[in-house]
This record gives C-alpha cells, structure tokens and sequence, in this order.
C-alpha cells in the first residue's frame, strides 16, 4: 500500500559545536556523520513505497556542522521530484550555512513549482492539516543553550528567500523538571512500550527517526544511548518504512474505525 508520513527524521550528525553541561538531552558528542547510502535507502520512492512525506526534518548534533547531508538530501528530493512537502531543521543559532540556505531556496522553489500544484490533487482535509509548507529553520534560544548570534541571524534573514524562521523561546523548565522535559545527559523518562507506530488507513501519524548509525526508530528524544538502545534492531538497510512500521504497530491502530479517519491524518502524539 502506497502512505502517507507524517514525520520523517534525519540525524545527519551527532557532533556539536556547544557543550551544555549537565543540560544536553544527548549527551556527550559523538564524531558520527550519516552516510549518503543510509540516506538513499530512507528516501528512496520506489522501495519505501511513499506518496507523501509532510516533513522531513534535518536533526543533531548541531545539524550545519553537516551541510553535506542537507545538500545532498535536497539534491535528491528535487533530482527525483519526491513528495516531501516541508524541511527544516533546529539550530543553536553559532553557524550561518550559507550551503543551507541556497538549499533551502531552491526547495522552496521546488516547492512552489512541484509541490504546491500536488497538493491541489487532494482531499481538502489533507491540504488543511498540513499546515507546515516549504522550508523553516529554528533557533534553540531557551536558557540551555549559548546566546545566538544576532549576525548569524541577520545573515539568515537577508538570504532566506520564502525559509520560515522561528525560535523555541522555552525559558519555563526549571531545573527541577529538566529529566522530564529532556534537558538531561539521560534524556527523557521514555519506556520503551511507547516505542510504537499509530497506521491509520493510508497514514503513519508518528515520526520515524533514522539515526546517524543507520537504524530506525520512532523516537528522537532522549540521550543517544537510549536512542541506539531502541533502534539497534532496526538497520535501514533490512528494513523499509512499511516494514519498520509494521513491526513496530500500535494496538490502537488495529481499532481503526475508517469514519474517523480525517482527524488522524496528520496528528502527532509529540
């Protein structure tokens, strides 16, 4: 069956240029880039068996630490005309990427060329709940990280032709609450029966998160320990997304009732 996916997540590296102490929900850096041949795999049309992605999302580490993987996932999206219909990233706001921001023009036009005529093939419901559209960037500017850079910030607005920018703005955690809210070396309380993918009809409503090592796994949160320990399971490499998902399938997806089905199309439990 051809589906629609909510969220699709790259982690294109687990280096980082900062070191939250006592704060960074991963922990320690790791020297870790994805590979081209994992992100091939992931992306590719033909053996995922996709018709749309409503995001795809570049994660870290620091994501502009690897242009690279960026440049090269944009190539591949516009060279092969794939159904993604948004990117974005989240940044700490210390590095301008120029190599970013041309890619992120060019899959806004992308975008507007391609996409935007796609979207008018669908159902109305779709269209509307898929309100994230073309490319946005966000700055993490909550009290964990360092101060953005206002110059990196001028040089992204005076290039970003279309790119939607944003910051987190969270300065509400306290410090008390920081295992909760993932601002920890041990990342959030996560239990692994949550560890699960919700199909309903022709709709993967949770993220599916390929990791720097090449595995798949319905979480992005949490330390990279954690993450590793829930998607060593999983290489890329042996499994599709369909195959990942049924493996991985909510009970609440077997009691699907079709009527219902316009308002699971794009909600997410995170």
């Amino acid at each position: 069956m051809e589906r629609r996916y909510s969220d699709l997540v790259i982690e294109v590296t687990r280096r980082c240029n900062q070191v939250c102490k006592d704060f960074c929900m991963r922990g320690p850096q790791q020297n870790l880039d994805i590979s081209y041949d994992d992100i091939d795999l992931f992306l590719d049309l033909k053996r995922n068996n996709y018709k749309q992605v409503s995001l795809l999302f570049f994660s870290g580490g620091e994501p502009t630490l690897n242009p690279g993987a960026i440049h090269y996932c944009i190539d591949k999206i516009i060279g092969e005309k794939l159904p993604i219909y948004s990117v974005g990233l989240f940044t700490n706001g210390l590095i301008y990427s120029d190599s970013i921001v041309e890619d992120f023009n060019r899959y806004n036009e992308y975008f507007q060329e391609y996409i935007l005529p796609e979207m008018t093939k669908l159902p109305a419901e779709i269209v509307r709940q898929s309100s994230l559209k073309g490319s946005f960037v966000t700055f993490s500017d909550d009290q964990y990280h360092l101060p953005i850079s206002q110059e990196v910030i001028q040089l992204y607005l005076e290039n970003g032709y279309g790119i939607k920018f944003d910051c987190t703005g969270d300065h509400s955690v306290e410090k008390d609450n920081l295992l909760k809210s993932g601002y920890s070396k041990q990342g959030h309380e996560l239990l692994l029966e949550d560890n699960c993918i919700r199909m309903f009809g022709d709709s993967v409503i949770d993220t599916i998160y390929l990791t720097a090592k090449g595995n798949l796994s319905c979480y992005g949160d949490g330390s990279y320990e954690f993450i590793d320990s829930v998607s060593k399971d999983y290489p890329v490499s042996r499994y599709t997304l369909e195959q990942f998902c049924l493996a991985n399938l909510s009970a609440s997806s077997r009691d699907y009732d079709d009527s219902d089905r316009k308002s699971f199309v794009f909600f997410k439990k995170r």
